[in-house]
């Protein structure tokens, strides 16, 4: 969920040498080429889904990779549809990272991205439009879940206790 910590866990991949392709940054080009006036993002992004299949973005994805790749992270998966097409490529592995909703919140306010909420109602609005999207069943059958409720330390350190299992 947006605020979780995955950006921190896909820079930990990141520093061991494994490509990471982050499917929002990807989903943004797209949208800055084709969005319509006054569409927000996520309108955007469930117009796509709409019209070209609810794993248009993992296709999109795909196309950033070469194939000699031994390990790619895809930082932001949405739905089961775009699980299913990285499995036509290859083995997945789904790693959730959880962090309770006002701590998100909290993290949001600092990190000060545009497309941040500024509040706690707009937040949980944003939680129900990811859920609404399919990101609940990923998340419910994610192989593995770390826990983001403490200092950046502490989830460093279980980050890379995974990390160094899985690679």
């Amino acid at each position: 969920m947006p605020g979780s910590g995955k950006g921190v866990l896909s820079g930990l991949f990141k520093e061991k040498g494994v490509k990471v392709i982050v499917m929002s940054e990807v989903l943004r080009e797209r949208y800055e080429r084709e969005k319509r006036e006054g569409e927000r993002l996520m309108d955007f992004a469930k117009r796509m889904r709409q019209t070209y299949g609810r794993g248009v973005v993992a296709k999109l994805c795909l196309e950033k990779i070469n194939g000699e790749e031994k390990v790619v992270v895809f930082d932001g998966v949405r739905n089961w549809e775009e699980i299913e097409e990285f499995r036509k490529v290859g083995e997945v592995v789904i790693i959730n990272v959880h962090a309770p909703p006002r701590l998100r919140y909290e993290r949001l306010l600092k990190r000060g991205r545009s497309d941040d909420t500024l509040t706690f109602e707009g937040l949980n609005k944003r939680d129900f439009e990811e859920l609404e999207m399919g990101i609940g069943v990923v998340i419910a059958l994610a192989d593995y879940v770390i826990v983001n409720d403490g200092t950046i330390e502490e989830f460093k350190r279980r980050a890379e206790e995974l990390i160094n299992r899985l690679i």
